[in-house]
């Protein structure tokens, strides 16, 4: 468990942060009250990256958007990186919940976004996401479209769905949405960098909510 002593203080820094690194697997943690960003990979390459089964709690009573919801979370920008983040549950946010940039190749799989008073995706430049099998629910905007600059593909539908075969071995599973609002990305062009690649299992977004919410954060093995 990682909790900020400082969360009132921009400078109290964030949660975890890497960067120039590979191989790295973050698994069953809890980040709560960060002074800034819960998980930072940063402009250098972090490469083969694995953000499983977390929690990460953006509850705060230092809200930059000042109501209560975390705005800096998630913030994955670097020069070469190869993410899988599944099996989340992100809670209580407001924005960049991730931020995608830099020349990140997120896959984005089975996580439970649960009340977000803003936006979650932040699709900034050079940014490439995969995200099925996710659940938002009361989550304002799965993705911030003044800015998007970025590519994703949000599994739109079964027919769409298709394209993942050539790919991932594999079609993509559907989102699920309540009090959300959707966004419909159908990009494909950079399906070709998951060749050759090991990709993360997806099951029905049916089943997240409640799996997420037994396993995910710390003390939860």
């Amino acid at each position: 468990m990682i909790t900020n002593l400082n969360p009132q203080y921009v400078w109290g820094g964030d949660g975890i942060t890497l960067d120039g690194t590979d191989l790295v697997w973050i698994d069953h943690v809890t980040t709560s009250l960060m002074g800034r960003q819960h998980i930072v990979l940063g402009n250098g390459a972090s490469n083969r990256v694995t953000i499983s089964n977390n929690f990460i709690d953006g509850r705060t009573s230092w809200s930059a958007t000042c109501d209560g919801y975390h705005y800096w979370n998630l913030y994955f920008t670097g020069s070469n990186d190869l993410v899988t983040f599944k099996g989340n549950y992100v809670l209580h946010t407001s924005g960049r919940a991730p931020k995608v940039g830099g020349n990140t190749l997120l896959h984005a799989v089975n996580n439970y976004f649960y009340q977000s008073s803003g936006h979650l995706f932040e699709v900034g430049a050079g940014s490439k996401i995969l995200a099925e099998g996710n659940v938002f629910q009361n989550a304002g905007q799965m993705v911030e479209t003044s800015s998007l600059a970025g590519q994703i593909f949000t599994s739109p539908d079964s027919s769409t769905n298709q394209a993942c075969s050539a790919y991932l071995g594999r079609t993509c599973q559907l989102n699920a949405y309540g009090s959300t609002t959707s966004y419909t990305g159908t990009t494909t062009s950079f399906f070709q960098y998951f060749s050759g690649k090991n990709i993360a299992s997806a099951a029905t977004a049916s089943s997240v909510q409640s799996s997420v919410m037994g396993t995910a954060g710390y003390g939860k093995l």
